[in-house]
Formats: structure tokens, sequence, C-alpha cells
């Protein structure tokens, strides 16, 4: 029963954090990413997460540039490629994100050899 109320709320959530992202919320954008790429709570869809992520990344969110930067790095719902994976850690960088930085710096070394 337990199980079933978090579910139930965590959707409930999520839909109020869509309300908020098509409000211009990056925060909520941000969020989404993140529930729908790790399926907590609501069903996993790494299309949505792409979909949310890059909003909130095109609206200034350090972290979602260095989750997208992640996912297409590793082909996770997408298909791989160090192009956009730099693209987006690149953003990270640009926007503080220490770790999008480091990823940044890693990615390019291991693709210069």
């Amino acid at each position: 029963m337990l199980l079933f109320a978090f579910k139930s709320f965590a959707q409930s959530d999520a839909k109020s954090h869509e309300m908020a992202c098509n409000d211009g919320v990056i925060f909520s954008c941000s969020l989404l990413g993140s529930l729908y790429q790790w399926g907590d709570g609501i069903p996993q869809d790494h299309a949505k997460a792409i979909s949310y992520y890059e909003k909130a990344c095109d609206g200034g969110s350090s972290y979602s540039c260095l989750m997208l930067g992640s996912m297409y790095e590793y082909g996770e719902g997408v298909p791989k490629s160090n192009i956009q994976a730099l693209k987006f850690l690149e953003m990270a960088c640009e926007l503080e994100e220490k770790q999008g930085c480091k990823a940044y710096s890693r990615l390019n070394k291991k693709l210069d050899r």
C-alpha cells in the first residue's frame, strides 16, 4: 500500500512539474529529466528525459547540460555521439558546472589520442 501511495504521489508530483516546466520553470524541467532518466517513481523514458534536459539546458541548467552530455557519451536513450556529448559538456562547463568541465576535458583528451 505504501509503495502505491509513493508512486501515486510521484506521478502527481511529476504532473505538477510538467505544468511548471511548460510555464518556463527550468528547475522543473531539469527535475523531470532526472525522474524520467532514472524511472524514479514514474516509468523510465529516456526520450522524455532527453527532451526535458534539453529544455532545461537551453534555459541555463548546468546539471541538465551535464546529464545530456553523459547520455550522449554513453548512448543512453540516444545514439552514442561524442560530438553531441562534447557540445553539452562544454555548455555545462561554460555554466560553471565543475563536473561538466572535468568530463569535457576527459572526453576531449580521450578523442585526441
